[in-house]
């Protein structure tokens, strides 16, 4: 069985779609502008209790459980490195939708 050319292009784009989806749920855990949304909607919802933290707070609970002050600063610059390094990929996951939706238009029209 071969492909055509509408065949690749159809698959490549369907492949640099997914690609952008993986990115963005994989970094969509370092996000703490999401975070701070998901709190508040948690919050605005009432959903909030003792046993079931924010996101926010389960942050800030993971910073506060080192021992040292040098540990908590360490923490504190991953949790912020990994948000702009999430921000990066989230970006560039959405160049890779946009030139996978590219070819999935252009491999629908090939003929």
């Amino acid at each position: 069985m071969t492909l055509e050319t509408d065949g690749w292009l159809l698959i490549s784009g369907g492949l640099l779609v997914a690609l952008a989806l993986l990115i963005w749920w994989r970094t969509g855990r370092y996000d703490i502008k999401g975070a701070a949304i998901d709190s508040v909607w948690q919050i605005a919802r009432g959903r909030r209790a003792k046993d079931n933290p924010t996101a926010i707070e389960d942050m800030a609970q993971h910073i506060g459980s080192a021992p040292t002050h040098l540990g908590k600063a360490r923490r504190t610059v991953f949790i912020i490195l990994g948000h702009f390094i999430a921000q990066a990929l989230g970006v560039a996951a959405l160049f890779v939708a946009a030139i996978g939706l590219v070819l999935l238009v252009v491999g629908w029209f090939w003929n």
